[in-house]
């Protein structure tokens, strides 16, 4: 890759407008903008009045120097994004001496575009609220509050060559699939991140994925995600938890013979109570009986305190005919309690139509 200029030029970052602004005291509270980049404070706005209508004229211009020799690298300006922090001075109460500020929130601002090619931009960030803080939403559909923001360097930082001849990697996360419960918003609103761990070497796919999460929303996006993920993967046992989403996505669709096939795919190189039960069931819907038998076992080896593999075990037992083995299995479901009524409610079908099952007949 042709050299870098080790000539250092300065970045300049601009905090033209603020908008739908809002203080702890009073209509019109005066705030200012601290901006800040790698560790260090570029500086703050004069204390701007904010108007009724909750706007701002803030007009302040910070910089730092860019050189590729030292101080502030390419590598900085790909992995760190420019801080900026909104304060409220409150109002002086009698005999304070000392100045109060309140943080009201933080925005940030990607500077992603100087390393393609950009000499200026202009962006509309969102300002995220602090905890507590007015400028939080009171329901949603409120809209948010941002800072307008232009960036500017002289010249290009980088060359057409340059550019051509790098290796900047983006990645894009447009969506999150099966995301745990803790997730959904129950009072305030919050931001979450992705981590990726990208390879040095090598050509292997690392795809992003929460675990432990439950099927919520579109499954007919999730599937086409998870369908398109595992098509990456030669070790299932890397995939474990997205092999059991799918299997679970094809169990609610009925498609059953593709739920076996992805649960036994699973089974063979990362076997767990819930991939032999995920095969038992498909199985079972199937009205493979003895292999469902043999899968429900499996995970029955693995965790005997499974009402769900207790509750599946009845029901083949009861469709084979087996009194005695049929009447244990359900003594256990219900001893574990099993929360799932649509499937004890099955039971008690399969139960009345075979006349045994239930020791209470």
């Amino acid at each position: 890759m042709e050299q870098v200029s080790s000539t250092g030029r300065p970045v300049q970052i601009t905090v033209t407008d603020g908008y739908d602004l809002k203080g702890f005291k009073g209509d019109a509270p005066v705030t200012f903008i601290r901006a800040e980049f790698n560790q260090v404070v570029l500086g703050d706005s004069a204390k701007i009045v904010v108007s009724p209508e909750g706007t701002a004229k803030y007009n302040f211009t910070c910089s730092f120097e860019f050189n590729p020799e030292g101080g502030v690298t390419l590598h900085d300006l790909a992995h760190k994004p420019v801080f900026l922090t909104m304060t409220e001075v409150l109002p002086k109460e009698k005999k304070q001496k000392e100045e109060k500020t309140m943080i009201l929130g933080q925005a940030v601002v990607d500077l992603l575009p100087l390393l393609e090619g950009e000499s200026s931009f202009e962006t509309m960030v969102p300002l995220h609220p602090l905890p507590g803080s007015p400028l939080e939403p009171l329901r949603s559909g409120i809209k948010q509050c941002s800072l307008e923001v232009k960036v500017f360097v002289a010249e290009p930082l980088l060359t057409v060559a340059q550019i051509s001849g790098g290796n900047l990697l983006k990645v894009t996360l447009e969506a999150a699939y099966s995301v745990p419960e803790s997730f959904i918003p129950m009072g305030l609103l919050q931001n979450f991140m992705v981590g990726l761990q990208v390879p040095s070497a090598g050509e292997k796919d690392y795809p992003i994925f929460f675990k432990n999460g439950t099927l919520n929303g579109n499954h007919a996006e999730a599937k086409a995600c998870y369908e398109r993920t595992i098509s990456f993967v030669v070790d299932a046992s890397e995939m474990h938890f997205i092999f059991l989403r799918l299997g679970q996505i094809y169990l609610e669709e009925k498609e059953y013979e593709k739920a076996k096939k992805t649960y036994l795919q699973v089974c063979k190189r990362s076997p767990s109570c819930l991939t032999w039960l995920g095969l038992g069931i498909a199985c079972y819907k199937l009205d493979e009986l003895t292999e469902a038998e043999d899968a429900l076992s499996e995970a029955n080896a693995l965790n005997n305190y499974n009402a769900e593999v207790w509750a599946y075990l009845a029901l083949v037992c009861l469709k084979a005919g087996r009194q005695l083995e049929a009447e244990q299995a359900y003594k256990y479901t219900m001893k574990l309690k099993l929360k799932d009524e649509s499937l004890l409610a099955e039971i008690h079908m399969v139960q009345e139509t075979v006349g045994f099952g239930n020791p209470s007949f």
